[in-house]
């Protein structure tokens, strides 16, 4: 009895150490196909960063997640404040897509971190320095 009530803790511990976690952006783009459409949770370094209005008069906000070797792209629909600058290491949790076809564009291998209503999508700066 002792033993599954260890074993019943160890793999609580375990589930929550997993859900805290982060990936990297190599990880995501290497298993791509398995989290497709999934929530993630991955962190990397700030590079052409971009908050815009569109024509119809709505922000977002678009940049390019650098990691190791591989970019991942992320969009947030409204504008970020603090706005992190390029270089900054962030965090960013949203729903990953290998690709999406919005009108004639295609964008491949997003995180789209639009605020969801009891999600904690979003960005988060982890650190300031390049």
């Amino acid at each position: 009895m002792r033993t599954r009530i260890f074993i019943a803790s160890l793999a609580g511990l375990v589930s929550v150490a997993l859900a805290a976690s982060f990936l990297t952006v190599d990880a995501v783009i290497k298993d791509a196909k398995k989290l497709n459409g999934k929530e993630v949770t991955v962190r990397g370094k700030v590079d052409s960063f971009k908050a815009k209005t569109s024509k119809s008069g709505n922000k977002y906000t678009t940049f390019k997640l650098k990691g190791e070797t591989k970019v991942l792209n992320v969009y947030l629909r409204d504008h970020l404040s603090p706005e992190p600058k390029n270089g900054y290491v962030v965090e960013v949790k949203g729903i990953y897509r290998e690709s999406k076809k919005v009108g004639e564009i295609t964008f491949k291998n997003e995180v789209d971190a639009t605020k969801v209503a009891g999600k904690k999508f979003g960005i988060k700066i982890i650190s300031g320095s390049k």
